[in-house]
């Protein structure tokens, strides 16, 4: 969601994804945001796609992210204690999913 400074009249007259002392934070998509950005002849339709492209890739980079804590973990270059307890929660969750999933497959492969 971007910052957003108003003029005076309670108009956008700034926009950004970075955090600006005394801004708001709108939805990407409010009418207020929309109507700035038309006003300066940018086309929201980038913004959109973009936010649709990042909310597609959002399971992919989930498992990325995990494969590169697993693998930092593995060469003992981060210990599970330092990640914040709700991280570590959130990890070991995953494992014990991956885990019955790959012992259901090992359960039927063997029958």
């Amino acid at each position: 969601m971007p910052y957003v400074i108003r003029d005076a009249d309670g108009k956008v007259s700034k926009v950004s994804v970075r955090p600006i002392p005394g801004a708001d934070m709108l939805p990407h998509d409010h009418a207020d945001v929309l109507t700035f950005m038309q006003a300066k002849g940018i086309e929201t339709k980038i913004i959109a796609e973009s936010i649709s492209e990042l909310r597609r890739t959002d399971s992919e980079m989930s498992r990325a992210v995990e494969d590169v804590i697993t693998a930092l973990l593995k060469k003992n270059i981060l210990k599970m204690t330092d990640l914040p307890k709700a991280v570590q929660d959130r990890i070991a969750f995953r494992v014990k999913m991956r885990m019955q999933i790959q012992e259901t497959y090992d359960r039927a492969s063997q029958r």
